[in-house]
């Protein structure tokens, strides 16, 4: 207990620090001509402000960088497999590159992201199949080093149609207004930023390339898109090179996003699918195969390819008249994929998610949500002993504490895949700060 109030005490004061020097910042750029004062709003939002006009100045020449950090303190409350609390984040770096305003081509992008990660997490201690803290599990589990997970240049060749190619990172694909923000900004478990059925076909950050169609256009408000990729089906965040990504076969993926308005309200219906042609471990295995395969004496049989589908959505229930994101909405994911290599099988979500329902809090945000796992049927019968679908809870809300500092309270309960192990009670709490 000393220790936990320690921590909080600590979570506290780097707080405060920050909103002191967001201050300083703040009244130091008030200081400064009236020339750099719409440049200053445009960056209120970082913690670092404008940099005397200077960020502005660097993106109208085409040059944009974004900084934030992600601190977790969480902890198994009860059940799972250890109760335990610890502290851990994440540092990412978004360099963004506008060629025509460098004075180069038009249409032409470039857009990298590094990624460190510190501290520890508690994924492991919960019982769960798949992380309860995203941001502890990418690039990379455990991995305390800086890897560069993105490095994507687009061309665009119309207003409507553009190709990419470079190193990619997928988590930003299948994205939900309510239930996304690759676990920084909305939910914290795995299960309620990306759908897990393209787990198995889809690696995190590969070498690859595609296009995306924009319907009318790319210029239009809120367009549907259409986008196409291929992917080294090998890849990992921290090497590089086609030879390596690309070795055992490669991933096709296809993503249509959608936007909506029922009811003059918006929201948005996505449908995806991946296909990958390489070989996985077949999952319906007799006991005397796996035993001499852990033994050393034969390989697990192989089956090729392997697929999934994906469909998401979100749509308001309730805005304000003058600012559509002011509300709250439903969200809700499915998915399915090839049970003969796929440990799982379907899944399922839904939930509720809003902002700024709270009078004076317009910048809050909060969610609550459910989802449930179906394991394939096909697993060996000896772990089908063993093992029982898994499912789980969440409810978060998300403080904004400065424009630049933002406080969620999260509160998980989960029903571990193991039999043996209880339901698992985690609590915690994270801190982003964009700088």
């Amino acid at each position: 207990m000393q220790e936990f109030l320690l921590r909080m005490l600590l979570i506290v004061l780097v707080i405060s620090i920050a909103i002191s020097v967001q201050e300083v910042f703040g009244a130091e750029q008030e200081q400064s001509s009236k020339e750099l004062q719409s440049s200053k709003n445009l960056f209120s939002s970082k913690l670092t402000g404008d940099w005397y006009g200077e960020r502005t100045k660097l993106a109208d020449n085409g040059i944009t960088l974004d900084i934030d950090m992600i601190q977790t303190y969480r902890g198994v409350l009860d059940g799972g497999l250890e109760s335990d609390f610890k502290y851990g984040g994440s540092l990412d770096y978004w360099l963004k590159l506008d060629f025509q305003k460098l004075g180069l081509w038009p249409g032409a992008f470039v857009d990298l992201r590094a990624e460190t990660q510190f501290g520890e997490f508690i994924n492991s201690d919960t019982g769960s199949i798949l992380a309860t803290n995203t941001d502890g599990f990418f690039p990379l589990p455990n991995q305390h080093k800086t890897t560069l997970s993105h490095v994507v240049f687009t061309q665009f060749l119309y207003e409507s149609f553009a190709v990419f190619f470079g190193k990619i990172d997928t988590l930003d694909g299948d994205n939900n207004r309510f239930a996304g923000g690759r676990g920084k900004v909305n939910f914290m478990n795995q299960n309620f930023v990306l759908n897990p059925v393209a787990l198995r076909t889809s690696p995190y950050s590969s070498l690859g390339a595609g296009a995306v169609f924009f319907f009318p256009d790319a210029a239009h408000k809120n367009p549907a898109t259409l986008s196409l990729s291929v992917l080294g089906a090998d890849g990992q965040p921290d090497t590089a090179g086609w030879d390596d990504d690309f070795e055992n076969g490669e991933v096709y993926a296809l993503e249509y996003a959608l936007p909506t308005n029922f009811f003059d309200l918006p929201g948005k219906q996505l449908f995806g699918a991946t296909y990958s042609n390489r070989d996985f471990t077949a999952l319906d295995q007799n006991r005397r195969t796996i035993l001499t395969s852990l033994l050393g004496f034969g390989t697990l049989p192989k089956e090729e390819g392997s697929w999934s589908g994906y469909y998401n959505f979100h749509q308001y229930l309730v805005t304000e008249e003058n600012d559509q994101t002011q509300g709250f909405g439903l969200f809700g994911r499915y998915g399915i994929a090839d049970k003969e290599t796929s440990p799982i099988e379907a899944f399922y979500s839904i939930g509720l998610g809003a902002k700024g329902t709270i009078q004076g809090r317009d910048n809050d945000t909060w969610g609550v949500g459910y989802y449930y796992i179906r394991l394939s049927d096909k697993l060996p019968a000896a772990l089908n002993a063993i093992v029982e679908d898994p499912q789980g809870f969440e409810v978060f809300y998300n403080i904004e504490v400065s424009t630049s500092v933002h406080i969620t309270p999260d509160l998980q309960i989960i029903n571990p895949a193991r039999s043996s192990f209880s339901t698992a009670i985690i609590v915690g709490c994270r801190m982003k700060i964009d700088f």
